[in-house]
């Protein structure tokens, strides 16, 4: 499991000052972003010189609680489950009374960088993913 903190500010809320709807998948973004880096498979890097991208291909999202300005949150991170050419990421967020208040769940395919073909997912990303399930 890999656990990421945010606090909320007022750019990720709206008019009733609880977060906009699409922001949860914002910070799962993020989350992922991050975990990347800390496997040593940082995005930025890795997007100039690979051969393959991991794209999306559902999303879902549940709103389980408000989400508040100032709220702190922390975002954990599993995987879920792993195919020949897919992956699924899910996302739990608690708030800093440790109150679920939303959950995630996001599903790549790796692509070829050029064809956009599916191709099974790199050993090392499939490695990290597999150190990820719990």
């Amino acid at each position: 499991m890999f656990t990421y903190s945010l606090t909320i500010q007022l750019h990720h809320t709206d008019a009733y000052d609880i977060i906009f709807f699409a922001n949860q998948f914002r910070f799962c973004h993020d989350v992922y972003q991050a975990w990347l880096a800390s496997v040593g498979l940082p995005l930025a890097k890795n997007r100039e010189k690979s051969t393959h991208v991991a794209v999306v291909v559902h999303a879902e999202s549940d709103y389980q609680a408000p989400i508040e300005l100032g709220d702190q949150l922390e975002l954990r991170m599993v995987t879920g489950a792993l195919g020949t050419t897919s992956f699924t990421l899910d996302f739990t967020i608690l708030n800093q009374k440790g109150i679920q208040v939303g959950c995630a769940r996001i599903v790549h395919v790796t692509v070829d960088a050029k064809t956009a073909q599916k191709i099974p997912l790199p050993s090392a990303l499939r490695e990290a993913l597999e150190g990820n399930r719990t």
